[in-house]
């Protein structure tokens, strides 16, 4: 197969071009291929030819005239050559969408076709403008190191990212594809038809179709409640953690050099991009933010446009001064904490900028759309807190308790007093806040906490109130922020005791969910019962550790015995305490060299590191290095580094210069990256420090950065918190 990727810069490279976004240009292409072999662009095929080659007269040649494209920009354009099989459908518009398979795998297209058909008609709707071309093909690659690009017309996605097996795929398996397919045809309008002027800018193409993915996916999918997810875990809090780090960037930020092009195709652009447009669609109606869209797109299309531009469509559908308030969200880093303070029948407010590692910045400050939500009245809509405002008060009677940012709407944590927080527990534990609210609150306790903001111990306790909590989404909260002290204190004496109050604390909820899945049990549950299982695993609880060996040693007979929903986690449990560590090793090879399905070659590559031998470790290592490709590699450093260990970490340093030269850069990154984040100590990121110093890091100096304040950022918590929570533990 051959296939381009011309985003960002590299048009420039198969064509003598202006390659920027601004300079757009239509093209009518014609390949040449061999004669048994098939060739797909964004434009319908107008004629083919087959000739004698003109190299070999021998041999027949195929010459393939496509009709000419819009005028777009350079990355778009899009050629694949190969064989294929696919599945074909249309739009209740007429559209006709394929989706293009491996020889054999037609099947496997089906899913994506039906979520591609009913989007584009979504889309067209929520618009008010037609997908601009007569087609849209969709191509499943099997080397491909982004998750997809949106060539107009002719997408192509990785193939874990378009192709679903009924009975193989997983349900997060099902939403990830949902979701990616939703994204790339979002950019169809959003960064297509309408592209942005340079890449300081971004954020219009990437931070919208992460918006309308959500959107798109809600409509298609209702029953996964994708919008919870968003806040949860995908979106707005992925961006929260990237956003507090002092190493974090504006949602615009300038770009000079195409690596740095690369390296902001990153949480901020996209979730942190789509975390505002929600907001922004929040404060000024859904409807209102349509309106907008739709004279956005209509004004330019087939052009380009820039920030203010998409304000000023904003402004005139909702007659609200935008930009001045989506401004200071844009062009600064960083987000708020708001800390509330009660005094009697009235709260008042005051904001600064929140950084994980506790660090004060009293400079920046944003102009903060305020919704609270009190027992008796329900949420109130305060409008806005501009930024040159130091403090605001708001009357909330005498309620007895006080959420400010209803439903997180706004991009920002909230702060209370001690005696708030305790009057936040009754609302939490009878269930008189939504789920999104429940969600929320824990959430920013515990990441004010390992600030050092709140005491790590308040936060244990208020966690406490969600004992008997029914949904998903607060129990994946939950999970996560525990999982944090799993982690980071498992060395010490008091651990045992700590472990064992998670399996306390997750006991009932497991007992209820069963490993096995009952005809009561929606799509979230299935979720729901893979994380408990996996944090009582991290908790060490013998019961889910012998259940899962005994699975694992189930399907060696008999493989579709174990669920795709379960099969990852199986694996990486079993491994961990294994007596049959090398018989499970070979097993693992043989399933990823056997296997022609992706999720189950990576369930392998996600399981394969997470032996305790050290020599299995570098097994592991050695293996992948000569067998998994390089989109890849990446999850195998994580996997075997995941428990803390340095062997991937000692074998990148030893193989520095061997690695560097099988990989890109980016791709060196990567395995960088996943090698050291389990890190949590000064000396482990000063020693990373040092080894780099004289060594290219260009491609991934900002994700690096990242990881080593966040190994900082750690190693503060630990200092901090190790006392105080031993001496909470001897209280349980």
């Amino acid at each position: 197969m051959a296939v381009t990727q011309f985003e960002a810069c590299d048009a420039r490279r198969a064509l003598v071009c202006w390659d920027e976004p601004a300079i757009k240009a239509s093209f009518q292409l014609s390949m040449v291929t061999p004669v048994d072999r098939e060739a797909i662009s964004n434009t319908p095929v107008l004629s083919t030819l087959v000739r004698p080659s003109k190299s070999n007269p021998k041999r027949l040649e195929k010459v393939w005239q496509f009709d000419e494209t819009p005028v777009m920009s350079t990355y778009l354009l899009g050629m694949v050559v190969g064989e294929f099989d696919f599945v074909s459908g249309f739009t209740k518009e007429g559209v006709v969408v394929r989706v293009y398979t491996p020889v054999g795998r037609s099947d496997r297209g089906k899913f994506a076709l039906r979520v591609a058909t009913q989007c584009l008609s979504f889309f067209t709707e929520k618009f008010g403008i037609p997908y601009p071309l007569a087609k849209l093909d969709m191509m499943a690659i099997p080397d491909f190191n982004g998750g997809a690009m949106e060539n107009w017309g002719v997408v192509t996605y990785r193939e874990m990212r378009l192709l679903i097996d009924d009975q193989a795929s997983s349900l997060a398996q099902k939403t990830a594809t949902a979701r990616t397919v939703c994204h790339e045809l979002a950019h169809q309008w959003f960064g297509n038809l309408v592209t942005m002027e340079w890449w300081t800018e971004l954020w219009l193409k990437e931070g919208f179709a992460r918006f309308l993915e959500f959107e798109a996916v809600h409509d298609i999918f209702p029953e996964w409640n994708v919008w919870g997810s968003f806040v949860q875990d995908i979106t707005m809090a992925t961006a929260m953690q990237k956003d507090a780090m002092e190493s974090s960037h504006p949602i615009e930020v300038i770009v000079h050099h195409p690596d740095e092009v690369d390296q902001i195709f990153d949480v901020i652009s996209y979730a942190k991009g789509a975390s505002v447009i929600r907001m922004l669609a929040n404060f000024i109606g859904v409807d209102k933010f349509y309106v907008g869209m739709h004279n956005y797109l209509t004004k330019f299309a087939y052009g380009n446009a820039k920030t203010v531009d998409l304000w000023q469509a904003l402004e005139a559908a909702s007659g609200l001064n935008i930009t001045a308030m989506a401004h200071t969200w844009t062009t600064q880093m960083g987000f708020p904490v708001v800390t509330v303070t009660k005094d009697g029948p009235t709260i008042s407010l005051t904001q600064q900028r929140f950084l994980a590692n506790g660090a004060e910045d009293t400079v920046s400050k944003w102009d903060v759309p305020l919704t609270y939500i009190t027992p008796s009245a329900g949420v109130h809509n305060a409008g806005i807190w501009v930024a040159s405002q130091p403090s605001i008060r708001l009357d909330i009677g005498d309620a007895p308790w006080v959420k400010v940012n209803a439903s997180q709407t706004g991009f920002y944590l909230v702060n209370y007093p001690s005696e708030l927080w305790t009057a936040l527990e009754t609302p939490v534990a009878q269930l008189e806040l939504d789920t999104v609210d429940r969600v929320s609150l824990l959430h920013s306790i515990f990441v004010l906490a390992r600030a050092g903001l709140v005491a790590t111990t308040d936060a244990l306790q208020f966690s406490q109130a969600y004992a008997a909590e029914p949904e998903y989404l607060v129990w994946k909260e939950l999970s996560e922020n525990l999982a944090v002290y799993l982690r980071l204190f498992k060395h010490e004496t008091w651990f045992p005791a700590f472990q064992a109050y998670i399996q306390r604390l997750y006991s009932n909820v497991m007992a209820q969910l069963t490993w096995n899945a009952l005809p009561t049990d929606n799509d979230l549950t299935t979720n729901f019962r893979r994380d408990v299982i996996a944090m009582l695993a991290a908790a060490k609880d013998p019961a889910v550790a012998a259940e899962a060996s005994t699975r694992f040693h189930a399907s060696l007979a008999s493989p579709s015995s174990l669920s795709a929903d379960l099969r990852s986690i199986v694996y990486s449990i079993h491994v961990r305490t294994a007596p049959d560590s090398d018989a499970a090793f070979s097993h693992l090879q043989h399933v990823y060299e056997t296997s022609n399905f992706i999720e189950e070659k990576l369930d392998v590559l996600g399981a394969l590191g997470r032996f305790s031998s050290h020599a299995l470790k570098s097994r592991a290592l050695e293996w992948a290095v000569a067998n998994v490709r390089s989109q890849d590699i990446q999850y195998v450093f994580g996997s075997v580094s995941a428990d803390g260990s340095t062997v991937a970490w000692e074998y990148v340093q030893a193989q520095w210069d061997a690695l560097s030269a099988k990989y890109s850069q980016v791709v060196v990154g990567r395995i960088l990256c996943a090698s050291i984040a389990s890190f949590q100590t000064e000396s482990d990121a000063s020693a990373v420090e040092a080894f780099l110093v004289g060594r290219p890091q260009g491609a991934f100096a900002r994700p690096l950065a990242t990881v080593l304040e966040n190994i900082r950022t750690k190693a503060a918590m630990y200092a901090r918190d190790v006392e105080p929570l031993a001496a909470w533990i001897q209280t349980l």
